[in-house]
């Protein structure tokens, strides 16, 4: 048992989460100890999870690791503490645009861990990292999660060996105990010399773990089969020592069912020998499947590259602050010297320069500072398509530069990186539990006492009707272990833990496992038009932007009015204004500063520029501000807006200060995914009903509605940013069940409100408050993700209630044939190792959803 040096919590401390290992479980009951002896310590919200053999403990008060270990090890079982932070873990993906992240430098790598004194110094006034990474004491999530799979994989090659002598031993046990024609004069001496290290050696992982669960006083899977074995075993040395079944000549006949009735006590040393075998072979084959089940996660989080090229900037005079080597854009200056240095990637810090040539993987999350190239993402998000980067576009670790050379900086490491922050997500839902398995959970907890008390009543029963102590017995035996709690501890987080890792491969990353339940009932799907049905990357058509220069008739958009209305809009986040304002650029070295400026939500801006008073927004409002167009601006407008652009009307102030008048029209155009079509269609086909929604004009949204197939009365267009999470509520109120598909601030109330019943999901190149708000990320951005989403999650579910069923259906079913004495125990046992891998196996099945 290892601990990790973390000093206690001070009162009022921010939240705490340590993840442990835990050796040891092997049923539900075993879990509910587990997490009950963690939850009474004061300040500890503990999840268990019997497929990843971990525990996800939440601190409020100060309590230290090695206080959580020792709890752990007081119910019996081992503990290792594989990750600890002292934040929550969030939805941090990057979120920046290419220019903001660009024009950050960040603080300076010796600030970092695992940075050198090599690495050059950032701006003193820079300003702190894009992405925030928790302070952790471990390697995270990603070493975690490899040590927990080491672990499964060494306890499976254990099961394997101890498996291989038992069947060695029990094969020949069998043969003899079942065949008279091979039973020899004493053969029931070699068959006891050959079962008795099978029933202790062999069944020692279950007397061990039913012996310290007895020291706690409690009871576990492993209780019923080590009573079974050794009641067993101890019957067969009584009836071979002193009842007469050690007498040479002794036969004993080939039966599938307990005997009733014999001349001398029976020999069930073949029971105790295979049901050993047969429960070892059944752990074995869950622990292969376990292992198995990680397979997705693990090989996510091993994505990472390995190695990096760092490269160090000196200036000609020898220096490497960052004001002598950058230009301000961030970009190394053409005098700068440059060397490389390749390095562990663990290495790398926030600020560093780093070189991704053809082929090679991005070392961690970055901004292009120099170079151009295609970056395939498919292994990450599934997008099959590489995608075109640019200096001034953030990259992602573990994507893979196709073709040209980079030079990126660094926005996160460790932790912080996207990578890192979808496993720990994905990492966090595996460790929840659906509300399904609550009944689960229940019967769990009262399951192997009641199993006890029942084979006792069957012992008593059976000698009360006037039946042998034997028959009594063999009953009492096949129900101590043809009793299977295990199944229902594993019906659950085998399929979360498939089903999570499988979607996360898919680019879809699941919250919490009460997600599931929700998509099951899901009707009506949101979808917010700019960036999720459309890219998002808003261009200004020219040709459908209009002036008027009175008394001439409309004129082609001017750059002067192009000008002054890309200054107006320079000052907003808005992705309209970001167009105007981008092509606004190309018309003139420096925009004119912007006074009095101010944002009116939903409707537009009003500021100063070059001493002209100016209002740049929707046309509705610029008749508000007493400024309606003329009818060659209206027709204008109808014809962009027919054909789906956005139209931003621009007035100023009138000559002689009259008040505002209208003098523009601009057209802004965003492109429709190429996914989306067939993924409407998609989403059809799986029972839900799409609807549009935007805040764009009616005209305009109609027409990308019937781009997509999705019909006109399910457009709702020119809505208030505010009034989104209204239009949630509405469609909820009249008793749909709503999943928001959105990626901006402005949706992250509509998306919290989704999730109050449905689901909000976020595109993972949306804003932090967005995927903050959500249930699900998409970290692939476009609409197959959502369909993945959902299918994979109603896949999910539908696994996991079928392990239930066949949990419950098979001990409602296999018990009371034991107790009737229609069962023998070796035939008990095989059928309960059968049901825990059965469960298993059919979560599995997930991989390929």
């Amino acid at each position: 048992m290892s601990t990790t040096d973390s000093p206690p919590l001070p009162p009022g401390a921010a939240q705490r989460t340590v993840d442990l290992a835990v050796g040891g479980m092997t049923c539900a009951a075993c879990v509910a100890r587990v997490e009950k002896k963690l939850s009474r310590l004061d300040g500890v919200t503990a999840t268990v999870n019997l497929a990843t053999e971990s525990a996800h403990v939440v601190l409020t008060e100060p309590v230290s690791d090695e206080k959580l270990l020792a709890t752990v090890a007081a119910a019996g079982y081992t503990a290792e503490v594989t990750g600890t932070t002292n934040a929550p873990v969030t939805a941090d993906l990057p979120t920046q645009t290419g220019q903001e992240a660009a024009k950050e430098p960040q603080k300076q790598p010796q600030e970092q861990a695992g940075s050198s004194a090599s690495s050059y110094q950032s701006r003193p006034e820079a300003a702190a990292p894009a992405t925030q990474t928790p302070t952790t004491s471990t390697s995270g999530t990603g070493a975690g999660t490899a040590r927990i799979g080491e672990s499964q994989r060494a306890r499976a090659e254990h099961l394997r060996s101890r498996l291989q002598v038992c069947l060695l031993l029990s094969v020949p046990v069998m043969a003899v105990s079942m065949l008279p024609a091979l039973q020899v004069t004493g053969w029931q001496w070699g068959v006891a010399t050959l079962a008795l290290p099978v029933a202790t050696w062999g069944a020692w992982p279950f007397h061990r773990s039913a012996l310290s669960a007895a020291r706690h006083g409690t009871f576990t899977m492993d209780t019923l089969v080590s009573t079974g074995v050794l009641a067993a075993t101890v019957w067969s040395l009584w009836a071979l020592l002193l009842g007469g079944a050690g007498e040479l000549g002794m036969r004993m006949p080939m039966e599938l069912l307990p005997r009733q009735q014999t001349d001398h006590p029976h020999l069930y040393f073949e029971s105790a020998a295979w049901v050993t075998t047969f429960l070892l072979a059944g752990r074995y084959a869950e622990a292969r499947a376990r292992y198995r089940s990680g397979d997705a996660l693990r090989a996510l989080l091993e994505l990472g590259a390995k190695e990096v090229t760092r490269v160090i900037l000196t200036s000609p005079e020898g220096s490497t602050s960052s004001i002598d080597v950058l230009d301000e854009d961030g970009a190394p200056l053409p005098q700068a010297r440059r060397s490389e240095e390749r390095v562990p990637v663990e290495a790398l810090a926030v600020g560093d320069l780093f070189t991704v040539r053809p082929g090679e993987k991005v070392a961690t999350d970055g901004v292009v500072v120099e170079g151009r190239s295609a970056v395939d993402a498919s292994m990450l998000t599934g997008e099959s398509v590489p995608v075109e980067v640019d200096r001034g576009d953030v990259v992602i670790g573990a994507t893979v530069s196709t073709s040209g050379t980079l030079l990126v900086r660094a926005t996160a490491v460790g932790t912080g990186t996207t990578l890192a922050q979808i496993g720990a997500m994905v990492t966090a839902a595996q460790a929840g539990k659906a509300p399904v398995q609550r009944l689960a959970d229940r019967v769990s907890a009262v399951f192997v006492p009641v199993v006890l008390a029942l084979a006792a009543l069957t012992l008593v029963g059976w000698l009360v009707t006037g039946h042998t102590a034997q028959a009594g017995l063999t009953s009492a035996v096949a129900v101590l272990v043809i009793a299977c709690p295990c199944a229902l501890g594993l019906a659950t987080p085998t399929a979360l833990l498939v089903g999570t890792g499988r979607a996360a491969r898919l680019g879809v990353v699941i919250k919490g496992p009460e997600v599931l339940e929700s998509t099951r009932t899901l009707d009506t799907v949101v979808l917010d038009k700019t960036g999720t049905v459309t890219q998002g990357r808003m261009t200004l058509d020219l040709e459908a932007s209009w002036q008027l220069r009175p008394p001439q008739p409309r004129q082609p958009l001017s750059p002067e009015t192009l000008v002054l209305v890309g200054a107006l809009e320079s000052a907003s986040e808005h992705p309209v204004a970001a167009a105007v304002t981008s092509a606004a650029r190309g018309c003139t070295d420096a925009l004119p500063a912007v006074e009095d400026f101010r944002s009116h939500e939903g409707q537009g801006v009003t500021g100063r520029v070059a001493e002209r008073y100016a209002a740049a927004g929707r046309p509705g409002w610029l008749a508000e501000l007493g400024a309606p167009l003329p009818e060659a601006l209206r027709q204008a407008v109808v014809a962009a807006e027919e054909t789906g652009a956005t139209v931003v009307a621009l007035a100023v102030e009138h000559p002689h200060g009259t008040g505002l008048e209208a003098v523009a029209v601009l057209a802004v155009r965003d492109t429709l995914r190429p996914s989306s079509p067939g993924a409407v269609a998609s989403l059809r086909d799986l029972g839900l009903r799409p609807v549009l929604l935007t805040g764009d004009n009616a005209r305009a949204a109609t027409h990308v509605a019937a781009q997509v197939g999705i019909a006109q009365d399910d457009v709702v267009s020119e809505v208030l940013p505010a009034d989104k999470r209204d239009v949630v509520a509405d469609l909820q109120a009249r008793g749909a069940v709503v999943g928001m598909v959105g990626d901006g601030v402005n949706d992250a109330a509509a998306l919290a409100q989704a999730g109050t019943r449905g689901l909000g999901m976020a595109m993972g190149s949306g804003t932090d408050v967005a995927i903050e708000a959500a249930d699900i990320i998409l970290v692939r951005p476009d609409l197959d993700a959502v369909v993945a989403a959902v299918r994979v999650s109603r896949a999910t579910l539908r696994v996991i209630r079928q392990n239930l069923f066949w949990a419950f259906a098979y001990n409602v079913a296999a018990i009371p044939l034991a107790v009737a004495g229609l069962l023998n125990p070796m035939v008990a046992g095989a059928a309960m190792a059968a049901s825990s891998v059965m469960v298993v196996t059919n979560s599995l099945r997930l991989r390929r959803a």
